[in-house]
């Protein structure tokens, strides 16, 4: 066998392993696409369940008594506040103090003067530890 000849051979059997694979990688293709339809919808249903309980949650979520700045002067405000709570809670729960005492040994003590005020005392790790309502 020449060359030549060699080389038609080759040839042929290129053409036809194309001709012959392009079926298959056509329904690869499609057995792909069809899998990755399966997974979008599977992925569609679990986004639409932690969707709602996202909105579960936030019906259960505390939320602050009112919108107004002084939260503080409000009792209900206060049965919010829990041992152990951080700064940033409590400023959630009853707003920014309008006076805080620092003390590096024992913690601060944010207090809220008004006629409806009270205090609020953290440890050194700014930690809630106890708070007194007027």
């Amino acid at each position: 066998m020449s060359k030549k000849s060699l080389f038609c051979w080759r040839a042929i059997l290129v053409v036809l392993s194309l001709l012959f694979s392009a079926p298959l990688l056509s329904q690869t293709i499609d057995q792909r696409l069809k899998e990755l339809e399966k997974k979008t919808a599977q992925l569609e249903l679990r986004i639409q369940q932690l969707e709602g309980i996202i909105v579960e949650l936030q019906k259960t979520q505390v939320k602050p008594v009112s919108s107004l700045p002084d939260r503080w002067k409000e009792k209900a405000s206060w049965r919010l506040l829990k041992k152990g709570m951080s700064k940033t809670e409590v400023e959630r729960v009853l707003g920014t103090p309008p006076k805080v005492v620092p003390n590096t040994h024992y913690g601060d003590i944010w207090y809220y003067p008004d006629s409806r005020g009270g205090n609020a005392s953290f440890d050194i790790e700014g930690r809630l530890t106890s708070w007194d309502e007027v």
